[in-house]
């Protein structure tokens, strides 16, 4: 969590814009995947919003298979239309 909260004040100070993701095959290095399944969860956690989203993805060089996960954390400060209490809390797996 502390990530995703330095992330987002780093952001609030002016000093990025986010993070770009890119995935890279374990086995041959390959940047092109299928995206085979996705999974997602969010939740409110004190006012900031989390969402957790899970990707089974299948590499169309080799054929491997791995899943990734990523976290992307709405700042409380951010995004006011977001009614947050229609939210589920989030919870620590």
């Amino acid at each position: 969590m502390n990530r995703e909260l330095s992330l987002a004040n780093a952001i609030a100070q002016g000093q990025g814009h986010g993070q770009l993701l890119a995935f890279q095959c374990e086995n041959c290095h390959s940047d092109r995947f299928l995206i085979e399944e996705v999974g997602a969860r969010i939740g409110n956690y004190h006012e900031d919003v989390i969402i957790e989203r899970t990707f089974a993805l299948r590499c169309t060089h080799c054929g491997s298979e791995e899943y990734n996960r990523t976290m992307s954390i709405i700042p409380s400060w951010s995004a006011p239309r977001i009614d947050r209490s229609k939210l589920p809390v989030w919870e620590e797996e």
